[in-house]
């Protein structure tokens, strides 16, 4: 369409009176035009909706029919019920909320209810959290005290024949606040109530984990080994401020000599650790977490792991206090232990003598893992412990894993520790320290991460064989450690003729100083390295509630992706 007024369009253009009249008479026919298309516009949009509705009411009418000839519905029952079990948490036990399965399956639909309550596997594992009183009402407390024991009862009621596995977090004991009685005075847990809920279970204890203070030993020690003949695994270990410290159970304590425990983890004083009634033949991993006054000492470990000729994997944390033990005791045999691959050392009062003698007694020839952590004392220097100490790995022929803290080290002793690797080693974890310590002896200040440690890493022409293996890097808590030599690193390891490093992953205690990211790119594009730098940043606040059923779990969701299970 034309108009004559279209010079004056989208201006501010105001006509006169006689072309105010000429403008309406243009617009008659527009406008009478602009309504046709409406009506006919209306017209259409019905049709439109009409069919719009049919068809709803085809497609529902076709969708309700293919669910009934849905290949999902003629599953067997037995094929649904794995289906179930595939969706529990396969690293860990389940916890007591309808955000995951098993709960959540029961939620789906009648049917899935009905199945999921008569599947037995899906209720044989669980994680049980005792509630708090800390910042809770007693009427509160005391409503989801009675619903978790209730709930527990009835899990584990659901479970059939199954074998269970069984993790427990205990809460440590509340002081009772001033002014009331004595400040010396403890609100006592209630773990016993758990406990006892979980005891008539005990035939069908398969793996059971307890994170409570020392009045779960005094719950369990009217169980006899004959109470439990398919446990396997046992893992009791203090939760942290309980009021009481964890101690040694009796000679009495026939729990420990299930006839199938080959898994043992005990945290607490282990003055007598050898008195215990554990048959020790029968041990493939074994964990003594203790405290720095624990009298688990070098000569102790040394006379237990003499009596574990099974053992696959070993942690420990000792009081070194015998950094003297003989060389020619307990008959001056070598204790050899040839299944043992995982070694995993955490010392208190580090004394290089101590453990150089340890090292020098055992032979494992399937050692592939070694975690050495340790803070060595200030001042305290001994050359032949990294000698020891390499000469410990070299008997190990299929040695590929070390994990070290750099507070057990000086910065020589570490490079030579490195320099002296296996040549199989291919994964390498190192945790730095913000320790400032001088050693006196030579100035060097001790558990640092410099350059240097990485550096002698670094290969070069001259020297391309530390550590020709290496897949994997694993660096925590950098602080005086480069992001230049980082990457010098990496390009050197990526550049060679052959290089085998596959992933980088730095986090550091500082921020940013260079970016290095386009300069590693070119080797995270063609996939064959991936490098993860993490950088320190401002801390964050982090919510978990008290009464968070995940609460004792590594992957325990912050407070807002969780609901109380209040329908069981």
């Amino acid at each position: 369409m034309t108009s004559p007024f279209a010079s004056k369009l989208g201006t501010n253009y105001y006509p006169l009176d006689d072309e105010v009249l000429e403008i309406r008479a243009l617009l008659v026919e527009p406008l009478s035009r602009l309504k046709r298309l409406d009506d006919q516009i209306a017209y259409l949009q019905k049709a439109i909706d009409e069919l719009a509705q049919e068809r709803e009411s085809v497609r529902t009418f076709v969708d309700s029919h293919n669910e009934l000839i849905s290949p999902f519905r003629r599953l067997p029952l037995d094929i649904i019920q794995e289906i179930s079990v595939a969706c529990l948490p396969t690293h860990r036990n389940s916890v007591m909320s309808a955000v995951e399965a098993p709960i959540l399956l029961g939620r789906i639909c009648s049917s899935w209810r009905a199945i999921s309550l008569t599947t037995p596997r899906l209720w044989s594992r669980l994680h049980i959290v005792e509630p708090s009183r800390l910042g809770v009402a007693d009427a509160v407390f005391e409503e989801k005290l009675a619903q978790r024991v209730e709930t527990t009862k009835t899990w584990l009621g659901r479970s059939g024949k199954c074998p269970l596995s069984i993790s427990f977090q205990g809460c440590p004991d509340i002081p009772v606040p001033p002014g009331a009685i004595s400040n010396d005075v403890f609100i006592p847990n209630t773990s016993h109530l758990f406990m006892q809920a979980i005891i008539p279970f005990t035939p069908r204890w398969q793996s059971i984990t307890l994170c409570a203070s020392s009045m779960v030993l005094e719950t369990l020690s009217s169980i006899t080994e004959d109470d439990v003949p398919l446990l396997q695994k046992l893992v009791i270990s203090q939760h942290f401020g309980t009021a009481s410290f964890l101690t040694l159970p009796p000679p009495t304590f026939a729990l420990l000599r299930a006839p199938k425990l080959i898994d043992l983890t005990f945290g607490g004083s282990h003055a007598n650790t050898q008195n215990l009634p554990i048959r020790w033949e029968n041990l493939t991993h074994l964990s003594l977490m203790g405290y720095s006054d624990s009298s688990l000492t070098c000569r102790l470990v040394l006379q237990l792991l003499a009596r574990c000729s099974q053992l696959q994997s070993c942690s420990l944390y000792f009081h070194q206090d015998d950094n003297s033990l003989p060389l020619t005791d307990e008959a001056g045999r070598t204790i050899e232990l040839p299944f043992l691959h995982s070694l995993d050392i955490s010392s208190v009062g580090f004394q290089p003598n101590g453990l150089g003698n340890v090292f020098r007694r055992l032979s494992l020839v399937a050692l592939r893992h070694l975690d050495l952590r340790g803070h060595r004392e200030s001042g305290l220097e001994n050359p032949s412990f990294v000698t020891d100490l390499l000469a410990f790995l070299g008997v190990s022929l299929c040695f590929e894993s070390l994990k070290i803290d750099t507070a057990t080290f000086t910065t020589s002793s570490l490079t030579e520790l490195l320099r002296g690797l296996p040549s199989s080693t291919a994964r390498l974890h190192i945790t730095g320290t913000f320790s400032w310590r001088l050693a006196p002896a030579n100035g060097i200040l001790n558990g640092i991460l410099y350059d240097d440690v990485i550096t002698v890493l670094t290969p070069t022409p001259q020297n391309p064989g530390i550590c020709p293996a290496l897949q994997e890097l694993h660096i925590a808590r950098c602080m005086s450690l480069s992001d230049e030599a980082l990457l010098r690193f990496i390009k050197a390891r990526m550049t060679a003729a052959h290089p085998t490093l596959r992933k980088v992953v730095i986090t550091f205690s500082r921020e940013m100083q260079v970016d290095i990211a386009q300069d590693i790119q070119p080797f995270s594009d063609d996939g064959r390295l991936e490098v993860i730098t993490t950088y320190a940043q401002p801390p964050q606040p982090r919510a978990v509630g008290s009464f968070s059923p995940w609460q004792g779990l590594p992957d325990a969701p912050e407070l807002a992706d969780w609901a109380p299970m209040d329908d069981f």
